[in-house]
This record gives structure tokens, C-alpha cells and sequence, in this order.
């Protein structure tokens, strides 16, 4: 640590020009701005309440803020009211017993830009006393032009994925697609290690308390950090402490669903390091206890979700799931809670499942539908997707019918799949309430679906799927025929076609497959369908009939089909099919329950098979000749209230290329593993 910067927190009138003591009323404010009028001509309880009704409102972290701007405000003042967290925020709130946190928090606060360390300008802090309790507030400098780290990383991840191939096709794009992160990676482990020299651990230090901006003279990237509320100064600042609050920004990544490579991780910590071999050292002593923290903090998260929903909240499941977790280890598996390595700056991605619509009393506690959507839901938040693809047999056991078709969209697909609607159409109202994420939390996407068997067992089912649905949640697509192609566009086409109508009729099935084929832009073709070409009913090789009928279209047709999904059998199965169609073919009907059969052991092409629930994601990456679809293929727990605590877990990846080959990925790994090159 270096030793000539001296930092403590003595008396709070230290860095401060203007105090105003009174009984039920205190102010400070720093001296650069003492002069300003709004500041100068107040020095009363008045000022609170002024302060706190005028400006305007803007989004906060635990509670709005409010923006002073105006004659009398020379700069945008940005005011922070201050409020408790955590399990108790719902009975304190915004009341304190002592004022004292919000002065502590600017006294050091200037201390720190006194000696060159990289902060928002703090303005004042103020607090006022109603009865026994006080209501405080923080004001700064609004810095309009900052990026915090979480949308820095948001925005980069929407760059990455609309970035357009390169134009020269001999030389294909390696860079790594965080590699715009690496300026801010490094600013931040500098200023970071700067703040830890001092002798100050934040105490809070997560990706909405990292400010990124340009320095208005030097023209280069810098960092600052805000919220010192919860700051601290040990005797001495040990490499655990250090380690501990770099692993806690990475675990704020992860809380938010979001994903930063290995790369980008080391340029950081080697920045933050700058050659000191023994602190480097020290710090990657304590890589296994924190990873542990890790663990638990995942599981904590699980939890939180479950006493977020309001059949939950205050009952007595939250402590038995909690008992349950610390006695008998529930949801600490790590192979089921490490997070999949991240794919690099997907062009297109979508989710995929089959056989979703099953109905069971308690479905939120029991029913292996929710299990997999919330699944989906939460893979979907870590890296969003552009389409959900269903593979039929949507409504379990005869399909729709006009005496059900409300509650049974409620159930199937309302409730499990909110996150992804936007219930915007002519009937939606009937089936909103049935939706618990707000409207602004929630990331609208197209649904793409076919018919199973038994979606076909009520005559007006196929009807109500393809026409009603729609009015309901807008979005839900199907195939106007058997067979239809839809342009996602990067050069995907999904071809949706119908393989249950017309399973015996070959001529007809061929004829309108090939014509579908045909229409696929390309260069890439997925087609979806319910019933798989892979194997037959039960799980052996294909011996003629309906399997053959779909083979001899594409092989009739000759345009390269490189990943058909398929549902029908209620397991996770990938397949490797080799000529005359070279392809990946993946089996994801365990949508709502995981049953026999599975591929035979002496099936030829499979090359994974499970019995459990779960679902797929696909991602298009790579550019011109590096450019394949991945498929990697996500387990997910029997029971959605165990979902909750332990999450799903990737089982199996694959990779295609523009030719049909297929190759395994290698095996997922947790970014935080390597916080070195």
C-alpha cells in the first residue's frame, strides 16, 4: 500500500466550508460550491423539502433521484436520497436513527479529490429530523455524459451482436468481441487500485457505481466512482480485502445477467496488479474462497427471486428452502451453478423446447413447465435472444378448444413465458393479469411454433393456434400451410413446417417441404418440426416411412439444412446425421417432463442423450468462412422451486458449420476460474 497517503475519517467538518448545525436539521457543503445562491440563502429544514420536491425525477439505485437544474444551479446537481437495503428496506425505508452516514460519506468524499483520486464531485449532504428519525440526502455533480458499468456493458453486448461481417472474406474476424472493453478494463484496475492505496475500500462495489466518461481536456477514458455510503478504512488494507472487492464487481456482472470474457477479466486485474508479482500472487491465494462466495451468493440470489413473488413473501417456505440449502446442501452443486463461458458476440440467437403444455395443480411449485421457462427466462436475461421457437404439442392432451382457449393461454403461455410478451393485442387484457413481470422489466420476442400430435386431437385446435393466439399474445407465429419459411435475418431462415397433419401422405409432405426449402433465403437453414427424423418412435434408427419421406425432400431439393430441431420424445438428444444431409439434429421435447425413450446405445448418430428437462439455445457467430451455428443444450431441474435456487445448467454444446459438419465445443467454463493471463 503506499504509505504517504493517509486517509481518515476524523471530524466530519474536514474538506467542509459551510455547516449548518440545528436541532432537527443539519447541511454541509463542500467549498467549491459554498457560493452558489441556491445553497448559500438556505440554511434551514426548508431547504430539505424544497430540494426534495423540485427537479425532476430520474432513475436511481435503491430509491429516484431528482435533478436540480437552473439559474441558481451553475452545474446539474444530482441528489441521492438516502435508504436503507437489504431484507429489512421494506420497515425502515428512507428513516435513520443517527444522520451521520451521509456527512461521513462527503467529508471523505472530498478528501479524495483532494488527493487526485478519480470521484464525482460531491455538492452537500443534508438531513432533516421528524420525531426520532432522520431523512438524509447526498448530492453530487450530475455527470450527463457517463456511462456506469452496467450499461457500458449492455451497450457493448448490443454492438457486438449487431456488428456486420467484415468485407474482406480471406481474412476472417479473430478479434475478440470484448475487445472494445479493454480500454475500460484497464482504466477501471488503475483507478481501482488507486482507491485501494489510499487505504479506502468502497464497501459497495458494483457495475451501477462505476461511472465511465472522456476527460474533457485529456480527450482519454476515465473512471470514477460514486456511492461511498458504505466506504471503509481498515488499519490496514490486506490483499484479501482487495480481492474481495474486485470479486464483488465480477459478481455484480453476474447478478445482472451479464457475461465478460476471460480476457477482458485478466486486462483488469493485470492493470490493477501493474507488475507487483507478490500482491498478484497474494491476490490469487484467495481465488478459491471467493469463488465459494460465489456459490453462495447464487444462492442467495435464488432465493431473493422466490421472496420477490407474492405467494411467497412472508410464508413459511422461504425459511424451510433456506434451512434446506445450509443442512442438506440443496442447490450447491457447482457443477450445476458454474456459469457457461460466454458465447463471442452472437449475430442471432434463439431459444428452443418442445412438448411445454402440460397443466398440474400447483404449477408454480411442481409443474416441470415453469421449471424450464424460468430457465429460459433467466438464460435469456443473461444474453438475450431474437426468437422462442415451440416444437408443438403446445397444449397437452387434446389440444385447444373455444371453452378453454383463455385459461389454457393464461397457464401455457402467459404465465410461464411473461418475460418475453409484450400483451399489447385486442385480447390481450383478457390474459394480462396472469403476467407478474412489469411491463419495463420485460424484453417482447417472436414466437415460432408448430403442431404436435396432440395438439391435433380437438378439431378446432390447429384453428385456435394459428388464429387466435395472435389476438392474445402478438408475436405467435405458425406456418400457414405444412411448410413455410420465415427470415430471421443474418442469413437465417427458420423453416416451420407441420409434420403431423400429414405424416403418411408422402407425395404431399415432400411437395411442400421442397417448396419451403426452396424459398429459404440461406445461406443458413433451421427447420422445426415436432416429430424428429433422427430415430424413429422408439428411439432406434430410422427404417422408411415418414423419417424417409423428410429426408428424400431435402436430398431431392439439395440446399444445405444445417440443424433441424425436432421434439416428440421427452429428453435432451443431440444427433450427428451424415450424407446425403449432413446435419445437426437436436431433440428438445422435455419441455414440461423427461420420460423414455432415448436413443437406443446403438444408434449410430447420437452423440448426447438424457433423460431430463430442459431446452436449447442457438447463437449464430463468426463471419465469413468462421462463421457456424452453436447449440448448446441446457438442463434444468424437475421442480421450478428448485430452478429457483440452483438455476439450469449446460450440458452439451455443438457447433455446425455452413456445410453440415458437426463438432463438440469444448467444455463450459466459469469466467471467474482465471483473473490472470
Amino acid at each position: 500500500m503506499n504509505s504517504d497517503v493517509d486517509l481518515k475519517l476524523a471530524s466530519p467538518r474536514e474538506n467542509i466550508s459551510f455547516i449548518a448545525a440545528k436541532r432537527d436539521f443539519r447541511l454541509m457543503i463542500s467549498p467549491e460550491f459554498a457560493h452558489w445562491p441556491a445553497l448559500k440563502m438556505q440554511s434551514t429544514s426548508q431547504l430539505f423539502d424544497t430540494l426534495l420536491e423540485q427537479g425532476t425525477i430520474v432513475p436511481g439505485g435503491l430509491t429516484e433521484h431528482r435533478l436540480l437544474e437552473g439559474p441558481q444551479w451553475p452545474q446539474a446537481v444530482r441528489i441521492r436520497p438516502a435508504s436503507h437495503g437489504g431484507w429489512l428496506a421494506r420497515w425502515t425505508g428512507d428513516r435513520f436513527l443517527r444522520p451521520d452516514r451521509v456527512f461521513r460519506e462527503l467529508s471523505l468524499v472530498a478528501g479524495l479529490q483532494t488527493r487526485g483520486i478519480p470521484v464525482v464531485a460531491p455538492v452537500f449532504a443534508a438531513a432533516q429530523r421528524r420525531l426520532i428519525f432522520w431523512r438524509c440526502a447526498y448530492a453530487s455533480i450530475n455527470e450527463a455524459d457517463a456511462l456506469d458499468g452496467l450499461a457500458l456493458l449492455r451497450r457493448n453486448h448490443d454492438q457486438n451482436k449487431s456488428s456486420p461481417p467484415r468485407n474482406d472474406s480471406r481474412k476472417p474476424n479473430n478479434e475478440p468481441a470484448d475487445a472494445r472493453l479493454y480500454p475500460a478494463a484497464r482504466v477501471l484496475g488503475s483507478t481501482l487500485r488507486q482507491l485501494h492505496d489510499a487505504g479506502v475500500l468502497h464497501g459497495d462495489l458494483q457495475l451501477r457505481n462505476v461511472l465511465f466518461s472522456i476527460h474533457k481536456e485529456s480527450k482519454k477514458l476515465q473512471c470514477r466512482f460514486i456511492d461511498f455510503d458504505r466506504a471503509q478504512i481498515p488499519s490496514r488494507l490486506s490483499p484479501e480485502h482487495r480481492m474481495n472487492e474486485c470479486m464483488r464487481l465480477l459478481r455484480s456482472t453476474r447478478k445482472n445477467g451479464l457475461e465478460i470474457s476471460l480476457r477482458t477479466v485478466a486486462v483488469a486485474f493485470a492493470t490493477y496488479c501493474a507488475g507487483d508479482r507478490d500482491l498478484r500472487r497474494a491476490m490469487q491465494a484467495r481465488r478459491a474462497p471467493e469463488l465459494r462466495r460465489m456459490t453462495r451468493h447464487r444462492i442467495g440470489w435464488r432465493i431473493g427471486s422466490i421472496l420477490g413473488k407474492p405467494m411467497m413473501r412472508g410464508g413459511i417456505l422461504v425459511p424451510l428452502l433456506a434451512l434446506g440449502v445450509s443442512v442438506f446442501g440443496l442447490g450447491c452443486d457447482t457443477a450445476r451453478n458454474e456459469s457457461i463461458a460466454p458465447i463471442e458476440a452472437p449475430r442471432l440467437s434463439m431459444l428452443a423446447v418442445g412438448d411445454t403444455g402440460r397443466t398440474r395443480i400447483l404449477p408454480s411449485l411442481f409443474e416441470g413447465q415453469r421449471s424450464v421457462s424460468e430457465a429460459m427466462t433467466d438464460e435469456a436475461r443473461r444474453d438475450s435472444v431474437d426468437a422462442l421457437v415451440f416444437l408443438g404439442d403446445n397444449f397437452y392432451w387434446d389440444g385447444l378448444s373455444n371453452s378453454t382457449l383463455v385459461s389454457r393461454i393464461r397457464e401455457n403461455l402467459v404465465t410461464p413465458y411473461c418475460y418475453f410478451l409484450s400483451l399489447d393485442g385486442p385480447r390481450s387484457q383478457e390474459v394480462r393479469d396472469a403476467c407478474s413481470t412489469p411491463l419495463d422489466e420485460r424484453s417482447p420476442t417472436p414466437f415460432f411454433a408448430v403442431l404436435g400430435n396432440h395438439d391435433l386431437e380437438l378439431s378446432e385446435s390447429a384453428s385456435l393456434q394459428r388464429n387466435a393466439i395472435p389476438d392474445f399474445v402478438p408475436g405467435w407465429q405458425m406456418s400457414k400451410g405444412l411448410a413455410q419459411a420465415v427470415e430471421l435475418g443474418n442469413g437465417v431462415s427458420l423453416i416451420l413446417f407441420e409434420s403431423e397433419p400429414s405424416i403418411d401422405d408422402r407425395e404431399t409432405l415432400i411437395s411442400e417441404l421442397r417448396t419451403a426449402i426452396r424459398a429459404a433465403k440461406g445461406p443458413w437453414r433451421i427447420l422445426a418440426m415436432h416429430r424428429p427424423i433422427a430415430t424413429d418412435d422408439h428411439g432406434t434408427p430410422w427404417l422408411g416411412g415418414y423419417p424417409t419421406f423428410v429426408r428424400d425432400a431435402i436430398e431431392a431439393e439439395g440446399k444445405p439444412i444445417q440443424l433441424v430441431l425436432a421434439a416428440h420424445h421427452h429428453s435432451l438428444q443431440a444427433f450427428e446425421v451424415g450424407p446425403p444431409i449432413p446435419s445437426l439434429q437436436l431433440g428438445l421435447g422435455s419441455g414440461a417432463r423427461a420420460e423414455e425413450p432415448l436413443a437406443s446405445a446403438d444408434h449410430p448418430d447420437v452423440r448426447f442423450s438424457q433423460k431430463v428437462l430442459g431446452f436449447a439455445r442457438i447463437d449464430l457467430v463468426g463471419h465469413n468462412e468462421n462463421e457456424r451455428l452453436v447449440a448448446t443444450l441446457f438442463e434444468a431441474p424437475s421442480l421450478p422451486i428448485i430452478e429457483r435456487l440452483t438455476g439450469s445448467r449446460a450440458v452439451a454444446r455443438f457447433e455446425v458449420d455452413a456445410a453440415g459438419a458437426v463438432s463438440a465445443s469444448p467444455s463450459p467454463r466459469d469466467a471467474s476460474l482465471a483473473l490472470a493471463p
